[in-house]
């Protein structure tokens, strides 16, 4: 005869149980029963509690680079599997008072034995993603009254790739080994795991590429969000820095979306002081040695007046001479991204002051001569 089904064995255990029926020890049953449940409820409540102040990621979880969302997702599929364990393990113990016994008490030890080493396992991995994370703080920032060792947004972008690595490595092996704990055979999946990361490895070449380049892009610091640089032939303002792409916007207003691979080289108008170089051109006939003093009183007042200006703007002198006049070049050094309104300021200023001392800026003219027997010829008509 075949082995009866589990409902068969739960029928003949209670019509047996009736049989014998006895109202003195049914109630002690159930009031064992009303106990083992008042005491799984405050079991789970607890082993939630002690979930909740695990996973809970600290105030400051965006210094650490804590994933939130991933906390809250893995806090709540703990505390599901502890809802449904102490359910489980309840109504087990509890028909065991009736003597009906659907599983064998060695079949029980296992299965809380191996959800046992589930619970170590994912502890063990949230104790290893917390201290990578502690690593990581310590290594972008100084103990010394939490002072940056570089710039919090390139410490933030850096640190959280990190901390996205990390997370699923340790992610992968926690899944491994408790598929291993259930005596799942791994070795297939890890075969399988690498033909596959060997074939998106070679599909996303270009991908890895873009992500490289803007790992090492961020880490040396190259250029920031704000700066004003020219990449891929492209000039503007950068308004957003990814590991993927970059986007920079032209002055046009048109926006542009770089690969992050494609950034062969890198002009950045932002980093150290910047030159701002203005030329004026002056007439032949203009004193030169005037010109040249006007020029630098005029200098003087401008510094005086911008903050962006680092330095007193130096008249260098005669640049060169052209067809129409003598051309002076003028240096102003400024902070960065301020060169071309200190360029404008100095051309008006320097226009009004020549203006106001008489200095003549040479410009295009047309100068019309009339032949004396072209003038007689036209009164005569």
């Amino acid at each position: 005869m075949g082995q009866k089904n589990p409902i068969s064995k739960l029928w003949e255990n209670f019509s047996g149980y009736l049989s014998g029926f006895n109202y003195t020890e049914i109630m002690i049953n159930i009031a064992f029963s009303i106990g083992l449940i008042i005491l799984a409820r405050i079991i789970a409540v607890i082993l939630k509690g002690m979930v909740d102040r695990i996973l809970t990621p600290p105030k400051d979880s965006e210094k650490f680079f804590v994933n939130v969302k991933v906390a809250q997702t893995l806090k709540t599929l703990i505390k599901t599997l502890i809802n449904y364990s102490v359910i489980f393990f309840t109504a087990i113990a509890i028909l065991w008072l009736f003597d009906i016994n659907l599983i064998q008490a060695e079949d029980i030890k296992n299965l809380a034995g191996k959800l046992l080493q589930v619970l170590i396992i994912i502890a063990v991995a949230r104790a290893l993603l917390h201290i990578g994370e502690l690593a990581i703080k310590n290594i972008f920032f100084s103990g010394e009254e939490g002072k940056i060792l570089i710039e919090e947004k390139r410490a933030k972008t850096l640190g959280a790739l990190l901390i996205s690595v990390l997370r699923y490595m340790v992610y992968f092996i926690a899944g491994v080994m408790i598929l291993q704990t259930f005596g799942v055979q791994t070795s297939s999946i890890l075969a399988s795991a690498g033909i596959a990361g060997l074939a998106v490895g070679f599909g996303a070449q270009n991908l890895v590429k873009d992500v490289i380049s803007g790992f090492f892009i961020i880490f040396e610091d190259q250029f920031d969000v704000g700066d004003y640089v020219t990449v891929a032939g492209v000039t503007g303002v950068v308004e957003e820095l990814g590991l993927r792409s970059t986007r920079i916007r032209e002055w046009t207003g048109h926006l542009h979306i770089i690969p992050n691979g494609e950034i062969k080289m890198v002009k950045n108008y932002n980093r150290g002081s910047i030159l701002a170089l203005v030329t004026v051109d002056i007439a032949y006939e203009t004193d030169i040695n005037k010109a040249i003093e006007v020029m630098r009183r005029t200098c003087e007042k401008v510094f005086h007046e911008r903050e962006d200006i680092l330095e007193v703007p130096v008249v260098l002198g005669v640049e060169s001479l052209k067809e129409s006049g003598i051309e002076v070049l003028i240096t102003a050094s400024t902070k960065p991204g301020s060169q071309w309104a200190v360029q404008r300021e100095l051309r008006k200023r320097l226009k009004e002051d020549l203006e106001a001392a008489g200095i003549e800026i040479p410009y295009p003219r047309m100068v019309v001569y009339q032949r004396a027997e072209e003038k007689s010829g036209a009164s005569e008509e």
